[in-house]
């Protein structure tokens, strides 16, 4: 036979050697199926610790608030989603193909691996080593608990990513709905201040002492607590140059639950994207300077006006279980055990009168502005032509409605220092459902003269 006869043979053979050790590698339908490629148990989910070992060495610690923390290699608050968006990713993780035991692993990198993890819960320990990547980037080489296998690339960000990708992207982990009072001040000096009053509303107490609106009031608060870090910065900044001491805005929380925090605003970052407007920040508890961006802090340069309630009551009808009218005509109304509202007494109620409407609409008023209450004498106030008193579990409201002055009414709630002028839609829905409840015609409603007796 010839030569190359016998060389052709040869390749002929070294491939469906080739083909033969692939399909042998080349995980089986009943492999996929059975879930024999699973490389993490479901309760991996749940590990409390992680440590990482290698060239970016990282320790990752849950506590019994269920919070993260990153205490290596520096000591931060953690971010949450990206720990255990890690941990869920594991949990899902399919080996692309596993490998066979005795397999060396020189040629896999995991003789000297890139990272070594350790995943520890109360359902005990994994360890996790990973390699280097396959040939012509089909995946990862990773060793688990002593099984070899090719894993799906996507994996490697996860595992060597930064230890800076674990640390808590927002400016505070504080939750608005544990915030039970804050103060701001500016260039030294106190600017706005407000505490969660007894009723779960918000009560101002800098510069003035009034109802705050609490979606306003909530939504700074918000904007405060979950303004993202766009960078970290090292702890030598100058504090000074940063316009970090003294701060240019101070903004302190006091907790329901833990300390109080304090967050000291400074000025732009040299060089920052103008898009963002970027600005240092430091936060109490946390250990080095960060920049966010001012244009998600718009909220705590407004006015603080501009937080007041406009709300003539605090309390909505379906809280109440009474509402009584006194003025051209006296009108109650009592809520049923079914809910409804009903007029008490025993007079029928006059024919198109909607107590349902009524009670919705007059504890639904709101004004447009406040003005400074001065008692009865305030200007376009007159008197008191209607007292409207809202009761339910624990509280009792009363609003004065003045006369109307020049086509407006103002209304002042019992015990606020102010009195709000009245929506003329809002005023004109309330007076035609009094009229109907009196047993009065009501006016027609249109353009300006929609409030009009």
């Amino acid at each position: 036979m010839k030569r190359s006869t016998w060389v052709l043979l040869a390749l002929v053979a070294a491939l469906l050697a080739g083909i033969a050790l692939w399909e042998h590698r080349v995980p089986t339908t009943e492999q996929r199926e059975t879930g024999q490629l699973k490389l993490f148990d479901p309760s991996v989910a749940k590990a409390t610790k992680l440590d990482r070992e290698g060239a970016a060495p990282l320790r990752l610690r849950k506590s019994t608030e269920e919070r993260w923390s990153l205490t290596l290699p520096v000591e931060d608050l953690a971010d949450r989603y990206t720990v255990e968006g890690l941990l869920e990713r594991l949990v899902q993780a399919r080996a692309l193909r596993l490998l066979p035991p005795g397999t060396p692993t020189a040629e896999l990198g995991l003789d000297k691996p890139r990272a070594t993890w350790s995943l520890q819960g109360d359902d005990g320990k994994v360890r996790v080593e990973v390699g280097r990547e396959a040939a012509f980037g089909e995946g990862l080489y990773l060793r688990v608990n002593g099984v070899l296998a090719l894993a799906p690339r996507d994996l490697e960000s996860l595992l060597l990513g930064p230890a800076e990708d674990f640390r808590l992207k927002a400016l505070t982990a504080a939750a608005t709905q544990n915030v039970k009072s804050f103060a701001v001040e500016e260039a030294g000096k106190p600017r706005f201040g407000a505490r969660r009053a007894a009723t779960g509303g918000w009560e101002i107490t800098l510069p003035y002492e009034d109802w705050g609106a609490p979606e306003k009031i909530e939504t700074m608060l918000d904007d405060l607590s979950l303004c993202l870090v766009d960078a970290f910065v090292p702890e030598s900044l100058d504090g000074r140059a940063a316009g970090l001491i003294p701060p240019q805005r101070r903004v302190r929380l006091d907790m329901e639950k833990g300390p109080a925090l304090d967050i000291a605003l400074g000025g732009p970052v040299p060089g920052g994207d103008p898009k963002k407007d970027l600005i240092y920040a430091t936060v109490s508890g946390r250990p080095s300077p960060m920049t966010v961006s001012a244009n998600s802090l718009k909220t705590l340069s407004q006015d603080p006006e501009s937080f007041r309630s406009l709300k003539l009551f605090r309390h909505d009808s379906f809280e109440a279980s009474e509402l009584m009218v006194r003025g051209t005509c006296s009108v109650s109304l009592k809520r049923t055990k079914e809910g409804d509202w009903r007029a008490s007494g025993t007079a029928p109620a006059p024919q198109g009168a909607d107590p349902e409407s009524l009670a919705a609409a007059l504890s639904g008023l709101n004004g447009e502005k406040s003005v400074a209450w001065l008692g009865p004498s305030t200007p376009g106030f007159g008197r008191a032509e209607w007292t409207i008193t809202l009761k339910g579990n624990g509280f009792e409201e009363t609003v004065e409605v003045g006369t109307e002055h020049e086509g407006l009414r103002l209304a002042h709630p019992q015990g606020r220092p102010v009195a709000l002028l009245l929506s003329r839609k809002e005023w004109a829905i309330a007076e035609a459902a009094l009229k109907l409840a009196c047993g009065k015609s009501p006016s027609p409603v249109s353009g300006s003269k929609a409030n009009s007796p």
